[in-house]
């Protein structure tokens, strides 16, 4: 089986996670935007929409999470990471020559996009079909894998969730919003052993301070964390493909627009792919760590591939 019938396979049963993003998220989508919908009428289509909206103001607000390096401020306040400097390039080749931030909790994207604190998600979001329920994605510009940060030579022998499912003294952190909440509970590992926190940071002070044995996260997230805190009492496994009713997820990343914004969304897109095809995101991203496998994986994988009929 090749990654895209994995990627395929996966979209077509809609998983049934019961995650943040699902009995929260949607509920926060349809009020809100519904109201903001009504309100201002922000369509993109025609004169006076989206893109020139931007185009004539100079700037394009993009929520982050201040997770780093997916998506941060530096100590200036402007925003960086992989995903706001692609974002920039494409922007820039759209006529837009500078992007704000607005820092919101992961599990708070969506829900300010909907209620249009911002105009794009470019925090490294994976693609899920839940989340394409409410936001209107890119292709993707890269797809990883997960990892867990643990204390130094993993006492617990923690490599896949499924170790810390058969473990009972394991409790592993996840990130309030984020797919691993979905992965741990598919895996087996009970409520009572799973701690959600809302940032990376406060992530990694639980691990350190032994209030969890495990970290879960994207690799390129741990491996990042790790080189930076440069603790030697903690350290990151091997990446994994996690594992759902026994076929593998290959998980991308990808910007989020509103719905109503298609006309962006398809212009921002069309720049991306180009970008991807002519190798020109891997030099953006590499100083976030970010390798070649990474950026080529997601060179022939696309939207649909991720969500089939969701769209």
């Amino acid at each position: 089986m090749d990654d895209r019938d994995g990627l395929r396979r996966f979209s077509s049963r809609r998983s049934g996670w019961r995650s943040l993003l699902r009995w929260m998220g949607v509920l926060a989508f349809v009020t809100i935007s519904g109201l903001v919908l009504a309100a201002c009428g922000d369509d993109d289509e025609g004169e006076g929409g989206l893109l020139q909206k931007a185009i004539d103001q100079g700037y394009f607000s993009v929520g982050i999470a201040n997770e780093a390096p997916y998506g941060f401020e530096d100590e200036n306040g402007v925003p960086t990471g992989e995903a706001p400097e692609v974002a920039k390039e494409v922007l820039s080749r759209l006529g837009i020559p500078e992007i704000r931030s607005v820092i919101v909790d992961f599990g708070a994207l969506v829900p300010g996009l909907a209620a249009g604190r911002f105009d794009m998600i470019a925090a490294g979001m994976y693609i899920t079909p839940e989340r394409a329920e409410q936001v209107l994605f890119s292709d993707p510009d890269y797809c990883g894998t997960q990892a867990f940060a643990v204390a130094a030579g993993n006492p617990l022998g923690i490599q896949t969730f499924e170790d810390i499912a058969e473990n009972s003294d394991a409790v592993v952190g996840v990130m309030g919003g984020a797919v691993e909440e979905g992965y741990a509970e598919e895996a087996g590992v009970p409520e009572d052993r799973m701690t959600v926190f809302d940032t990376v940071p406060n992530l990694f002070e639980g691990l350190r301070d032994g209030r969890i044995d495990a970290v879960a996260l994207t690799s390129i997230t741990v491996n990042w964390q790790v080189k930076l805190l440069g603790d030697p009492s903690i350290e990151a496994t091997e990446g994994f493909v996690p594992v759902i009713d026994g076929e593998e997820l290959f998980a991308c990343g990808a910007y989020g627009f509103r719905p109503e914004n298609q006309a962006f969304r398809d212009a921002f897109t069309e720049e991306l792919n180009k970008m991807k095809q002519s190798d020109e995101i891997l030099p953006i991203v590499e100083p976030f760590g970010f390798t070649a496998a990474d950026i080529n994986k997601a060179k022939d994988v696309t939207l649909e591939d991720l969500i089939g009929e969701a769209e």
